[in-house]
């Protein structure tokens, strides 16, 4: 299978914290933690855009902001799982990332992904997986219409987003379980379709929990 062929491959531990030294130096555009869902409609992007770092670089930038760090707990999730090299290489991925705020209310502020047993990675790997999909997919590719866009992830479970940027997990009935979020001020830095050399990145408000 595809997506097993590419966690396969993944980049070792050490590498990722190789990037982290060299990263950290990096020009850092942060996030703003001071966010809300609105309308992502009236914003979408065109899928031409292509940034200068990969994936993992501007989770990496953003997690080691001094002033704003965000994107902490996604990067200690990916470490853990053995995940981050995916989101290293030439291949195309849609990330839906969500905030330390949204990773502190699904797993708790302590958790301790430095020791986790071979359940919990095995959880937290399919968690991870139900946030991304192949290709680049910018807001105009994601939002639904008049129906609710079926998107499938890499653990091949299925989300459906309708035209606000609302989730539903699971289903299509639209009980939203996330949102994607937009910054509040028209000049605070952009949360959703994030360029990226490799994908591009939605920002989103709570952690997608897949039915299984």
């Amino acid at each position: 299978m595809k997506t097993t062929t590419k966690i396969q491959n993944l980049f070792l531990k050490s590498f990722i914290f190789a990037l982290l030294i060299v990263f950290s130096a990096c020009e850092k555009e942060s996030l703003s933690e001071n966010v809300t869902a609105v309308d992502a409609s009236a914003k979408s992007s065109p899928a031409a855009q292509q940034g200068e770092l990969t994936i993992v670089e501007i989770v990496i930038a953003n997690a080691t902001d001094e002033e704003d760090p965000q994107f902490t707990y996604l990067l200690k999730a990916l470490v853990a799982t053995d995940l981050a090299g995916v989101f290293a290489g030439e291949d195309n991925y849609t990330v839906f990332a969500p905030t330390d705020a949204a990773f502190i209310a699904a797993l708790g502020e302590d958790f301790d992904f430095d020791n986790i047993d071979d359940d919990t990675k095995a959880f937290l790997t399919n968690v991870l997986l139900y946030h991304v999909t192949d290709g680049r997919r910018f807001s105009n590719s994601v939002l639904g219409n008049k129906n609710p866009k079926k998107i499938e992830m890499l653990n091949e479970a299925m989300i459906y987003v309708n035209s606000g940027g609302g989730i539903d997990t699971n289903d299509e009935g639209m009980e939203i379980n996330a949102n994607i979020v937009l910054p509040i001020e028209e000049d605070d830095p952009k949360l959703f379709d994030i360029a990226a050399t490799n994908g591009v990145i939605h920002v989103i408000d709570a952690v997608l929990l897949p039915a299984e």
